[in-house]
């Protein structure tokens, strides 16, 4: 009787501790879809986890000559192997939501405990971020050639 209660209390001991440091922080947030997007090796993998608007949105600036083809995966957040992050807070309204992460583990070390905003949406049943919004606002402005504009102005007045 003794052995069994020793048994059973070891298992449940396992148990416990196989389940607590299985589980990654945030991991599970919207399906995984940040630790699924840290497995994609390439643009290809990767835009299946970004909304089709964003996805547009980037195609979009590669015909329109505003970024290039090699600069596409460039323009997203970087989630690889060597990035962590700990979920600070979540949001989720129907379809829609956001969640807010810092980086734990970052390649350049200065952004290590940078704190980053994403949107997501369900879209053919999965959760992906959105970033569509984002995206045209910041490729707009380089394609109005922004910064040379002002350069020139500037210059102008001199």
């Amino acid at each position: 009787m003794m052995k069994k209660k020793h048994h059973l209390i070891i298992f449940l001991i396992c148990l416990f501790a196989v389940g607590g440091c299985s589980r990654e922080t945030g991991s599970a947030s919207f399906d995984g879809v940040l630790d699924k997007l840290r497995r994609a090796g390439n643009y290809s993998e990767a835009k299946r986890y970004y909304t089709s608007g964003t996805i547009d949105a980037i195609d979009a600036s590669v015909r329109d000559g505003v970024i290039s083809e090699k600069e596409k995966l460039r323009i997203l957040p970087l989630f690889s192997d060597k990035t962590r992050w700990e979920e600070v807070s979540k949001k989720v309204e129907g379809s829609r939501g956001s969640i807010r992460i810092r980086y734990t583990e970052y390649p350049v070390e200065n952004m290590i405990g940078f704190e980053l905003d994403l949107k997501v949406r369900k879209e053919g049943g999965r959760w992906k971020i959105d970033l569509e919004q984002e995206i045209r606002q910041a490729l707009q402005g380089r394609a109005d050639g922004s910064a040379a504009k002002y350069i020139q102005r500037i210059k102008r007045k001199y």
